[in-house]
């Protein structure tokens, strides 16, 4: 893949040589300078009238579309018969759009484009506010739009500059042809439309100021762009013919444009009240005229809107003045502009975490019996290793470091041991005996179909999660039932109820759910949440519930219809809320939150966004009318207050896109805060079919990243995917990456895929600023895309379906600038999942029931794991019921059903590893991942922190700078963390006390087992442990004591 990079390199060298050779000719054009007709006071450098004169070329003159048409048409429209340019956009879901790129761009001290445009009638529905419309666009170097003309149907066709509010002009009839010219003043800095109806003859000028508009003095692109309305799908036919851009040439040296400088980031409280410590350029790059870069000097920068605090976290903008030169003409007086992004260091977190056992499990592999087991976070750093017995006899001869071993001797009869030693005493055994297959089987109990006005529907399995639910350290999955009738919210289908199971590993039941008529079943319905949201040691399951929402028990762990647990709302109003076409209508929509161990309802509030946001409205604030866009459901988990999680549930993300959190607080929900872009005034539009959560600006709380827009950990919008401040414009997308992906770059990173064309199709940028980093635009819908580390260089990289090419998205991409392969498809690297799979530090590609791994020197994926037996969830998706570290060390467990759905197949790695890390369920950020994997369209989950080949060392030696945690409250918890601080004889009477207090427990005595902690709490104060861990251990045993006399 070098070779590859190299050969790019020489590429661009040979084109910036070819560029400054050629750029003093002042006409690039398909046709000769003598051929573009000439405009008073102009220079023509781009024309053509599509085929009039002389063949066209290239195809269509260049212009591109994805999803639409274009051809050249000579027939007569509406008087003109010449060959022209044909836009056709047929019954789209979407906006479509045709675009040109001139290369290079055009600049003067004016610019003239000049065309001839027949609008056309573009398709309407009913009596929508809004309809469809169709428009012209002119876009500079750096993608932004400067420049557009709207025809949108019922209403007179409009102009505005950049993202001004538009104007009207007086011209109404789509069905004629105007000729338009555009006239950008760079010395005016303003813009003037000048508009004529062919047949008519009728003319009309206007001006705009374009001081408010972001415009580096360019023109570069020209696009057609299809606007889709709601409960639109689109269908326009436009025509363009004569496009001519002229300028008035300027001096080679004069400075056009200030490219957009990369962010500077300082940390709070490292500089001073004097700017010049945080150490701005000196020189900058300018553009000039001849299309050559060069470095200027800075006079002065000067702060804008809001003065320099070296105190205060946050962005600041600063302006650059040019100093005066005589090696550039700074007749435009360009400025420079950089933001300083003011960052908080990593704070010290101490998060509420699960306790977890040992988690030991034992495989059979080719190589023998292989036996891994967890490390927890809190052991990572300290004198704790193993021993391992089989069958009572000690396998090792110096205790083991890693949390693996490989006995080739053994056998599938065999039970093993791992005896944990902390500071050279042996603390704690756990045993477990061979899987008889190579993976855990968890037997399932499969609902009974039934059959709704639409017809019969059976059950498969679908979605899961996990979370310890009855506080023994061991995880419980919560599955999800999917009706063989389940709908898109495209659609319309009397569904049958999805379900919900919780089952211990072995198969046992604890509860089933069944979600009733009123809620509707598919990807973008039933989005759910697994996590400890009251700090009990036990996890919760939160969900949008509605009338009739039915829990059920289980006898001896089987399902029992008879043990009605718990019942929602009205239960004689079961499929009362839908409409003809599944469809929930009206009403009432609730949260609920369920005991995880016994499935009994604990609250139950109304959910903070129903249906309709005014009576009668059918869902239209939303989007749609016809319950599409009102019915898409997003759920995650967010430690907002720092300390214990919150659940996160959204509803739209096309349009109007709305948030609320809720946590959990002496037995009831509380709806912390609620986000809505109708009432923020912006953030539509631009969700994703997923999310993820983490804290990008270090204050210690968590945000919530919904695709382009950012949400702070309050609710308010920390920043949206704008085309302002160095974040190029965003819209909604299917794919969404976040985590710490760059190792020379503190923090957490977003990768995305965009389902606009009109914006970046690949991008990736700062998660606490939103600052793109890199951004590719193929102009298309790019459905899928991955962000991994595959390669021994630092850093992550990604690839998703942009275009065919490189600088179309193509390729594969290091998030530090590299380009690692030409084409992602040719080398044939999947684009769904990533996991941790074998013993390196790099990550493996899983699609379907498949993992493969990239080779780094051949340059191509080789599979290295299929699961028979199994099939993946979500169609085309075909992702895994769960990828979680759920057992064993540090790598990921793949889970999947069976195809007849009768039992869940855990598959683990038993590839060994010298690599010693904690379970990857003590990060936080990847913890949150799981609990938000199941929502919509899955996606895999990330590290807080960064892992990869190039710190090998640095992990080897056990030098990573993981966040502490903070178990909840919990007898097993308390003991390993008193033995972990055990260093002298005397100390172990803490010991003692604890075990006589599990001793009392076991035997339901709870007033002994008080009596014994308050004298462990005694001793505790005596001992020489730390304040810190002191206090840790005081609190949870007082929670524990509290507790216990409530029963």
């Amino acid at each position: 893949m070098q070779d590859t990079h190299n050969k790019l390199k020489r590429y661009f060298i040979l084109m910036a040589v070819f560029l400054l050779i050629f750029a003093n000719f002042p006409v690039i054009s398909t046709m000769a300078a003598t051929d573009i007709p000439e405009v008073d006071g102009y220079q023509g450098v781009y024309y053509s009238d599509f085929g009039d004169t002389e063949e066209l070329s290239p195809e269509n003159w260049g212009f591109t579309t994805f999803g639409a048409n274009l051809s050249i048409h000579d027939e007569d429209i509406a008087g003109n018969d010449s060959p022209k340019l044909e836009f056709n956009v047929l019954d789209q879901s979407g906006g479509r759009v045709a675009t040109k790129e001139l290369d290079p761009e055009v600049m003067g001290k004016q610019i003239l484009v000049s065309f001839d445009w027949y609008p056309g009638i573009v398709n309407d529905k009913g009596d929508h506010l809004y309809e469809n419309g169709g428009e012209f666009r002119i876009a500079d170097s750096e993608g932004k739009t400067i420049f557009t003309l709207n025809s949108t149907n019922k209403e007179p066709i409009t102009y505005f500059a950049g993202k001004n509010e538009p104007q009207s002009t007086s011209f109404t009839d789509q069905e004629a042809w105007y000729s338009i010219s555009v006239i950008f003043n760079l010395a005016t800095n303003a813009v003037t439309l000048e508009m004529k109806n062919q047949a008519t003859n009728v003319k009309e000028t206007y001006q705009s100021s374009l001081d408010e508009v972001d415009f580096d003095g360019s023109v570069s692109i020209l696009r057609l762009v299809g606007i889709r309305t709601s409960g639109n799908n689109l269908t326009w036919t436009t025509y363009l013919d004569n496009v001519g851009i002229y300028h008035v040439p300027i001096n080679d040296n004069t400075i056009t444009s200030i490219p957009a400088l990369p962010y500077q980031r300082v940390y709070v409280g490292e500089t001073t009240e004097d700017i010049t410590s945080i150490g701005l350029p000196e020189i900058i790059p300018v553009a000039l005229a001849d299309h050559t870069t060069v470095d200027a000097p800075v006079q002065e920068w000067k702060p804008v809107d809001k003065d320099w605090n070296p105190n205060e976290p946050g962005i600041y903008e600063f302006e650059g003045t040019i100093a005066e030169s005589e090696a550039v003409d700074n007749a435009f007086n360009r400025k420079g502009t950089v933001f300083v992004y003011n960052r908080l260091t990593p704070p010290e977190t101490n998060r509420a975490t699960e306790w977890l056992d040992r988690g030991v499990i034992a495989l059979q592999s080719d190589d023998g019996i292989f036996v891994s087991w967890r490390l927890l976070a809190d052991e990572y750093g300290k004198d704790v290793t193993f021993n391992i017995y089989r069958d009572g006899k000690k396998l090792n001869k110096q205790p083991l470091n890693v949390t693996n071993f490989t006995d080739k001797n053994g056998t599938l009869n065999a039970t093993y041991k791992v005896e944990t030693i902390v500071n050279g005493k042996p603390s704690e055994q756990n045993e477990v005996m061979v899987e008889k297959k190579d993976y855990l089987s968890l037997p399932l109990q499969k609902p009974s179909g039934g059959t709704t006005a639409t017809g019969n529907y059976t059950y498969s399995a679908n979605d899961a999660s996990v979370g310890d639910l009855d506080g023994d350290g061991e995880y419980e999955i919560i599955l999800k039932w999917r009706p063989s009738n389940a709908m898109t919210a495209l659609e319309d289908v009397i569904t049958g109820p999805t379900i919900f199971d919780a089952y211990e590993l072995d198969g046992t039941m604890l509860w089933r759910m069944n979600m009733g008529m009123n809620l509707t079943s598919g990807p973008q319905y039933h989005q759910f949440v697994v996590a400890d949201m009251n700090s009990d040691g036990k996890s919760e399951f939160l969900i949008k519930t509605a009338d009739a929402t039915t829990v059920y028990g289980a006898t001896d762990g089987k399902y029992d219809n008879n043990k009605v647990i718990s019942v929602i709302g009205n239960a004689e109003d079961d499929g009362k809320w839908i409409n003809e076409g599944g469809h929930v209508v009206d009403g009432p929509e609730y949260i609920s939150v369920f005991d995880g161990e016994t499935g009994e309802a604990i609250d139950t509030i109304d959910f903070a966004f129903p249906v309709e946001k005014e009576e009668g409205d059918q869902g239209a604030s939303w989007g749609d009318t016809f319950y599409n866009r009102s019915d898409r459901f997003l759920s995650g988990v967010a430690y907002i207050d720092g300390e214990k999680p919150s659940a996160i549930y959204g509803r739209g993300y096309y349009e109007r896109t709305a948030f609320a959190a809720y946590s959990l607080e002496n037995g009831e929900l509380i709806e912390d805060w609620t986000f809505d872009s109708d009432e923020a005034g912006r953030g539509g539009g631009l969700g994703n079919h997923n999310l993820a959560t983490g804290d990008v600006d270090n204050d210690g709380f968590d945000e919530i990243i919904a695709g382009s827009l950012t949400l702070d950990h309050d609710g308010s919008i920390l920043y949206a995917m704008d085309g302002e401040m160095g974040r190029v414009a965003g819209s909604h997308g299917d794919a969404l990456h976040v985590g710490a992906f760059d190792p020379n770059r503190e923090g957490l990173h977003v990768f995305g895929v965009r389902e606009s064309s009109e914006v970046a199709s690949l991008e990736y940028h700062d998660g606490a600023t939103g600052e793109t980093l890199q951004a590719f635009y193929a102009y298309k819908d790019a459905g899928r895309g991955v962000a991994a580390n595959i390669t021994s260089r630092p850093g992550y990289e990604f690839w998703g379906t942009g275009g065919s090419t490189v600088e179309t998205g193509g390729g594969v991409y290091s998030v530090q600038g590299d380009v690692i392969a030409d084409s992602f498809r040719n080398i044939g690297l999947p684009v769904n999942f990533v996991t941790y799979w074998d013993g390196d530090l790099l990550n493996e590609l899983l699609d379907g029931t498949r993992i493969s791994k990239y080779d780094e020197k051949s340059g191509s994926v080789n599979v290295m794991e299929s699961f028979e037996g199994v099939v993946s969830n979500n169609g085309t998706k075909a992702n895994p019921t769960l990828q979680a570290d759920i057992l064993g060390d540090w790598r990921e467990e793949a889970i999947y059903p069976t195809e007849d759905s009768s039992e869940l197949r855990i598959f683990s790695t038993t590839i060994p590893t010298e690599y010693r890390l904690p379970t990857l369920m003590h990060d936080s950020v990847y913890r949150m991942g799981i609990a938000w994997q199941n929502t919509t369209y899955n996606q895999p989950p990330h590290l807080g922190y960064y892992l990869g080949e190039d710190i090998r060392e640095k992990v080897l030696s056990n030098d990573l700078d993981l966040p502490e945690v903070d178990y909840t409250p919990n007898l097993a918890a308390i003991k390993h963390m008193t033995n972990l601080e055990i260093t002298k004889q005397n100390q172990k009477v803490l010991l003692k006390k604890l075990k006589q207090v599990e001793h009392h427990l076991n035997k339901e005595r709870p007033a002994q087992a008080i009596k014994h902690m308050r004298g462990y709490l005694k001793h505790l104060e005596r001992s020489s442990f730390t304040q810190t861990i002191k206090s840790k251990l005081k609190q949870d045993a007082h929670a524990l004591i509290k507790g216990w006399q409530n029963e």
